[in-house]
């Protein structure tokens, strides 16, 4: 497929950024090699007909994301919100529902955080997730728990600390078998907090050494 060697290249790019700069709070770095990513993309004379377009969009939609994740982290709220229409537009032209299910829940939960609303794309993105039994999918539904249950520690979702228990062991059964061991442990985070709130402090501490372990020795 003509331009594929060339959107894996940047999409590559985009992923080394990711770990190597932005998860290690070199965001201002990391936002200048999403940008030139994302002319690199747009750079392309892949027309709407090619197979190559689809690719094209995914790869947009997730260098979107990443910008938006930064902005945020830089104070430019609204920047952000601006940036995740483009970003959610090309996860929906690129057909793929992983791509889509992660884009409507990163730009789920910044609607809920900035607007106290957007619960509607988390469900779509759950529904997304669902549909499908592979790693991304079961991955994505883990998170998704993970992401409920924290919205409803902050307050901004409300439910009893019981019910966050509950949904934190589903994030559990989902990601431990999958070994995402980096979900695993903000599920027993999340989880610990909720025991707190409950007056079980054998049981948080019990959550947070787990969490701790998993940090720790950087597993996964």
């Amino acid at each position: 497929m003509k331009h594929s060697k060339e959107i894996e290249e940047i999409e590559n790019q985009i992923e080394e950024a990711l770990w190597s700069l932005e998860l290690h709070d070199e965001i201002y770095k990391a936002f200048a090699v999403y940008l030139e990513a994302e002319s690199k993309l747009e750079d392309l004379d892949v027309t709407k007909e090619s197979p190559a377009y689809f690719e094209q969009q995914r790869v947009l939609s997730y260098c979107l994301m990443r910008q938006g994740n930064i902005l945020r982290q830089m104070g430019k709220v609204q920047e952000s919100l601006a940036l995740s229409e483009r970003e959610i537009a090309a996860a929906r032209i690129s057909g793929n529902d992983i791509a889509l299910a992660r884009s409507l829940m990163s730009n789920g939960t910044n609607h809920i955080i900035t607007e106290g609303k957007g619960l509607e794309l988390l469900e779509e993105a759950r529904e997304l997730f669902e549909k499908g039994d592979s790693y991304d999918h079961q991955q994505g539904l883990g998170w998704y728990w993970i992401l409920q249950a924290d919205l409803v520690n902050a307050g901004i979702i409300e439910k009893d600390s019981s019910e966050v228990v509950e949904i934190a062991d589903r994030a559990l059964d989902i990601l431990k078998p999958i070994e995402n061991w980096p979900g695993v442990a903000r599920a027993y985070a999340a989880r610990a907090n909720a025991y707190e709130r409950i007056g079980d402090e054998d049981a948080a501490t019990g959550d947070r050494q787990k969490q701790r372990y998993l940090e720790e020795e950087n597993i996964g």
